[in-house]
């Protein structure tokens, strides 16, 4: 056997067992309604592969799903969230970076959490709420691809 083969064979053996976030291991994305005056929140979530159906969120009320990455590591997920008739925001929830997955808690849940002026992603490190995407005015055009939304980096 080659050194190079050595190596990768010990590379692959210490990203298996280390006890850091694993892609093998499945992820977890949470989505709260923490709005006022018990407005419902609609959110639809998709990935290229999942339509995860759309969900009318009562406050205080959540909605989540468990996926593991792919092989590649270009899982994404991207979801529109309507906190009433005219706004909305639509963006990804979801993508293999460490800006997004070092917010995330030891188990692999993400949270985002829409509040009255947008939405925000939960860094549970700092045990905090981050600010990333402020409600837009009107609705959702039915051809909005994921390739239009924002990455939140």
């Amino acid at each position: 056997m080659s050194s190079s083969s050595l190596l990768s064979i010990l590379a692959l053996a210490l990203l298996i067992t280390s006890s850091e976030c694993s892609v093998f291991d499945p992820f977890h994305v949470h989505v709260t309604n923490i709005l006022s005056q018990n407005k419902i929140l609609l959110v639809h979530c998709k990935s290229k592969d999942n339509d995860l159906g759309i969900h009318n969120l009562t406050v205080g009320q959540e909605f989540s799903w468990s996926f593991k990455m792919n092989f590649f590591g270009t899982t994404l997920f991207w979801c529109y969230m309507a906190p009433d008739d005219h706004s909305h925001v639509a963006f990804k929830v979801f993508w293999a970076s460490g800006k997004l997955v070092d917010r995330c808690d030891a188990a692999q849940n993400c949270f985002w959490v829409a509040k009255d002026d947008g939405v925000y992603l939960r860094d549970t490190r700092r045990n905090e709420d981050v600010f990333k995407q402020e409600w837009q005015p009107g609705r959702f055009k039915a051809d909005h691809k994921q390739g239009d939304l924002d990455t939140n980096d």
